[in-house]
């Protein structure tokens, strides 16, 4: 489960988002045509309904901690970078949030996320 989840990240929210990204808050302004930045959204509101349902009744994607969350859950936060959290119904579901914010909670991400030092 955890490599097809890692697989899951590398060829759908992995590159679905990163478009969504550069449609909504980055190249959005300067194209007149909806299309695309529609499609993004709704592609990630799609890929974010799979990872709520997969997230049902577990702390991790895969039940416990795995590589598979290292990889996911700073994907998911990406959304807040991009301002579109609002944008794709992100408080809207279940299990998402919780995950992502008991992820960051962690001590050991809230000590790599300090690599290299900010300041």
């Amino acid at each position: 489960m955890i490599t097809q989840l890692l697989m899951f990240q590398i060829g759908e929210l992995g590159p679905m988002f990163g478009q969504l990204g550069f449609f909504y808050k980055f190249a959005g302004k300067d194209i007149e045509d909806p299309r695309p930045v529609d499609r993004y959204i709704g592609e990630a509101k799609r890929l974010l309904a799979v990872v709520d349902k997969q997230l049902e009744g577990r702390d991790g994607i895969t039940g416990a901690f795995s590589i598979a969350d290292i990889a996911i859950a700073p994907l998911l936060n990406a959304l807040d970078f991009y301002g579109a959290k609002e944008a794709v119904g992100y408080d809207d579901l279940k299990n998402v949030p919780a995950y992502v914010d008991h992820f960051f909670a962690r001590p050991a991400v809230a000590k790599a996320r300090r690599i290299p030092d900010p300041s």
